[in-house]
């Protein structure tokens, strides 16, 4: 199965993971991955879960905190890339 990246970010591709939540709400997390030194490394529910009145407002804020969290930990990496 391949699965496509909703953004590509500073060399990470970011994944968002939307699902309807209650009350006809949605509810958003990321992942991103980048290849590595050893091959492709992953990091899991990297944001959220972030819930709104759409699945695209979802989408939006957990992507906006996903490149917040990547700016950060570019600018001050703490025991390598993730």
């Amino acid at each position: 199965m391949s699965r496509q990246p909703s953004e590509s970010f500073k060399g990470y591709d970011i994944f968002t993971i939307a699902l309807p939540a209650k009350d006809g709400r949605w509810s958003a997390t990321t992942e991103i991955q980048k290849m590595g030194a050893d091959g492709l490394e992953i990091s899991q529910s990297f944001t959220g879960p972030f819930e709104a009145a759409t699945e695209a407002d979802a989408k939006n804020a957990a992507l906006h905190e996903a490149e917040r969290k990547i700016v950060d930990m570019i600018a001050s990496p703490v025991g390598g890339d993730f």
